[in-house]
């Protein structure tokens, strides 16, 4: 059984209420919701709020609502506490789950095949924990990072000096685009004590394999450019 879960928390002080915004007639949280009932491979979909307007909104539209106490619902709340929380509260739900989804509800560029990807990903070896969406590197390779100094001036952010301008040279880096997060129930429970995800995100247990999608495909919302992006996307570019 793979189930896909939608998180949205709410209460956004950045962009008010970015999960309910419209984009081509729908919502953030309902292009995710058909980017999950268009896959073939997800068998349940939940969001996860405690927000009273998503909630009314998923039921809308026939989302099956987790609700998240308050305590999770707040502007530091670690997404994984969160998703500890759902992978608790499914486990009440439901006997045998082989895989869980995570969409976040703040974006809409996810496809069916996203999911389906990173699902199979996950499928195709015992050794894979997990899977997620990723793009690689170019200009903003972390070789060229900057920061500004307690002067007001721009320094090397790793503080490396005589970087090689040519940035074919530099290894590989990859980024997280805020696309599917897809892992395996029993992985999830054997290294949640350890949390050996890759960077911040522990859920994704030990061996993560990596969904490439063309850069910058994923990307969440928090001013009018990011949702003038998003519908761009939706219109140009979702079924390449």
């Amino acid at each position: 059984m793979n189930i896909a879960v939608i998180t949205a928390k709410g209460n956004n002080s950045q962009l008010a209420n970015k999960n309910l915004i419209k984009v081509c007639g729908k919502s953030f949280i309902e292009h995710q919701f058909e980017a999950a009932k268009n896959c073939d491979l997800i068998d349940f979909i939940y969001i996860s709020s405690s927000d009273i307007d998503i909630i009314i909104e998923s039921e809308k539209i026939g989302i099956s609502v987790i609700k998240r106490p308050d305590e999770l619902s707040q502007p530091d709340t670690n997404h994984g506490d969160v998703i500890t929380h759902i992978v608790e509260e499914l486990e009440k739900l439901h006997q045998k789950i082989n895989t869980i989804t995570i969409l976040l509800g703040n974006t809409l560029m996810v496809s069916p095949i996203d999911i389906q990807n990173c699902i199979r990903n996950v499928n195709s070896s015992d050794k894979i924990d997990s899977s997620m969406t990723v793009w690689k590197a170019q200009d903003d390779h972390p070789l060229r990072a900057l920061k500004i100094n307690n002067h007001g001036f721009l320094e090397s952010y790793l503080n490396i000096k005589n970087v090689d301008t040519n940035r074919q040279s530099y290894e590989d880096v990859y980024y997280y685009d805020q696309g599917p997060w897809t892992f395996k129930m029993k992985s999830f429970k054997k290294y949640q004590t350890e949390r050996t995800g890759p960077g911040p995100w522990w859920w994704m247990a030990k061996n993560c394999k990596p969904e490439l999608r063309y850069w910058v495909t994923g990307r969440d919302i928090h001013n009018n450019l990011d949702v003038r992006i998003s519908e761009f996307w939706q219109k140009n570019i979702k079924q390449i």
